[in-house]
């Protein structure tokens, strides 16, 4: 699947600057391109499907997915709205161990590549066609390789950033570029421009490429350009006799898949990712025919009631603005909308919030005050505990940071981060503060457990009620979804000395409880009575968001301890 992936986007790419550009020089020969036309025609094209599907996705994934997997599909919405999702991925600091079942958005990387460069290259065509015709050829064939040898160079330093980025993708949309100027210029009969044999080369250096490249570090590199020609070759203008290339893409089952490609590509990876993420337990066979008849169903439904109809309807001269306006009118529901989606699924503070007072939400007949503190094993309680200051009239401050590290600290980020934290706590004087981090990591090494004390000595007089949470079991590696559907199954176990150490730090945080300050056994709710994980809640659901983060489903059963501590925290302290 990996490599049909990665050429399949290849190739993608070299058709698209195929098929655009010969319409662009079309159009420009004839003198009557417009930018105007050219944004309808993307529009009619692109828009209607794009945003049917993005819809869609967020429904499945509201009723399949758990709080914190369905907040960060409203996060990639909207930057997919945006066509800057493939910038969104890029800057995923893989953070959280996300998974093809729960990123339902992450095909819409490619269609933000080919948005972004379409921003840009008509115009340049258009006055380069103007002003320099005779140099497009040399323009477009420099700006190729300049972006091929960018590829190559940074995916030595950042495979991830040269896979996802337009200018180490471009050469990829150049090279059909560049084929459809020098095929709609040349002078050479039609008989001459392609010998019979180079449409089979090139599909069988296409189907080359799916068995030799494959996602990982070395790609996309040098590797990308295999793909790339291979479906040059396939597009080369073809003589007056069809040669074997020809014959085998004419065969009625590709036309129609070809027909209804955009719609295909568009919905089977948020098919698979929901019936993957749903129907973990069941058998391969099953899940494979369900994903592959749904899709095709979604597909043929969507092309036929909206891609064709919507595009015949929304390319009419006379619909131009209605077709502008409705663009407009999705990006203004899709945007909101995913953002709403994420803030309210998943809780969580940045650097800069933090330095500014961090998230705050006010309740209504407030009688309290209560602020969430740690990295992101503080965040995966932020739904739950806002939903509780909200039903107990709590004024809720989150100062939680994934991948931040608010403690005492020789780095200078991090002390950064402690510091605005604590100013933060010493403005609120909160009735609450509740602690939570990943223990075993926090107070590893030679100076963990000595910031970590510095910590509660300077936290204890600000507030009334100090809450540490400890830490949950740590899942070990096949205790995902990916090994379930592959056929691991319950009793989970931790790692004998990932255990040991998450003892360690529980038990040390044993020392802290007494005063103001209270130890919540977490870790008692998520294991048996002989060490077992209790992956799977009564209803079927997964626990663990991965395998150092509870799920939201996980994060609720601590919901009875987490209200009785706020609930029984009223008293302001008053700072000496």
């Amino acid at each position: 699947m990996a490599a049909r992936r990665v050429c399949g986007r290849g190739c993608f790419f070299v058709i698209s600057g195929y098929l655009i550009t010969s319409i662009i020089f079309k159009e420009c020969k004839a003198d009557n391109f417009s930018l105007a036309k050219f944004y309808q025609r993307r529009i009619a094209r692109i828009c209607p499907a794009f945003f049917t599907v993005a819809l869609a996705t967020l429904a499945g994934a509201w009723f399949i997915y758990s709080p914190q997997d369905l907040a960060f599909a409203g996060a990639k919405l909207a930057a997919a709205a945006l066509c800057v999702v493939n910038l969104a991925f890029m800057l995923d600091q893989n953070y959280f161990q996300l998974t093809p079942d729960s990123t339902p958005y992450l095909h819409y990387w490619s269609l933000s590549v080919e948005e972004q460069f379409y921003i840009f290259f008509p115009l340049f065509f258009l006055l380069l066609f103007k002003h320099g015709r005779r140099r497009l050829v040399p323009w477009l064939g420099g700006l190729g390789v300049v972006s091929y040898v960018a590829c190559i160079l940074i995916t030595q330093w950042k495979p991830v950033w040269a896979f996802y980025l337009l200018p180490t993708r471009a050469f990829e949309l150049l090279a059909g570029c560049l084929l459809a100027v020098q095929a709609s210029d040349s002078p050479a009969a039609p008989a001459a421009r392609r010998p019979p044999w180079l449409s089979a080369a090139g599909l069988g250096l296409v189907g080359l490429s799916f068995w030799l490249v494959h996602e990982g570090p070395q790609f996309p590199g040098f590797w990308a350009l295999l793909p790339v020609i291979g479906a040059v070759g396939v597009l080369v203008p073809p003589g007056r006799t069809a040669g074997l290339g020809e014959k085998f893409l004419a065969a009625p089952p590709l036309v129609f898949v070809g027909r209804m490609s955009y719609s295909l590509y568009l919905w089977h990876w948020p098919v698979f990712s929901l019936v993957d993420y749903q129907l973990d337990l069941a058998p391969e066979p099953a899940r494979l025919g369900l994903k592959i008849g749904l899709s095709f169903l979604a597909a043929t439904l969507s092309y036929r009631f909206i891609e064709k109809p919507a595009r015949v309807s929304l390319n009419r001269p006379k619909n131009r603005m209605p077709a502008y306006a409705l663009a407009l009118c999705l990006l203004a529901l899709c945007v909101p909308l995913g953002i709403a989606v994420r803030k309210a699924n998943y809780v969580n503070a940045s650097f800069r919030t933090v330095a500014h007072g961090g998230l705050v939400f006010e309740s209504k007949n407030q009688t309290g005050s209560v602020v969430l503190l740690g990295d992101s094993n503080a965040s995966m309680y932020g739904k739950t505990l806002k939903e509780i200051c909200s039903e107990l009239g709590r004024k809720l401050t989150v100062i939680s940071v994934y991948s931040g590290t608010p403690l005492p600290s020789h780095d200078v980020s991090d002390e950064q981060l402690w510091l605005d934290a604590l100013a933060v706590v010493r403005r609120e004087k909160p009735d609450c503060l509740i602690l939570a981090y990943r223990w075993e990591s926090k107070l590893g090494g030679g100076s963990g457990k000595a910031c970590f004390a510095l910590a509660v000595k300077e936290l204890k007089p600000l507030v009334g009620h100090l809450i540490i949470l400890n830490q949950p079991p740590l899942l070990p590696a096949n205790a995902n979804r990916a090994s379930i559907r592959q056929g691991a199954r319950p009793p989970f176990f931790e790692v004998k000395e990932s255990q040991t150490i998450r003892l360690d730090a529980n038990e040390y945080l044993k020392r802290f409880n007494g005063g103001n300050v209270s130890v919540v056994d977490v870790a008692s709710h998520f294991l048996s009575g002989n060490g077992e994980i209790l992956f799977f809640d009564g209803q079927g659901r997964q626990r663990f968001h991965d395998a150092t983060h509870l799920s939201g489903y996980g994060a609720d059963l601590v919901r009875s301890e987490l209200k009785q501590a706020v609930s029984e925290s009223t008293h302001v302290p008053i700072v000496p």
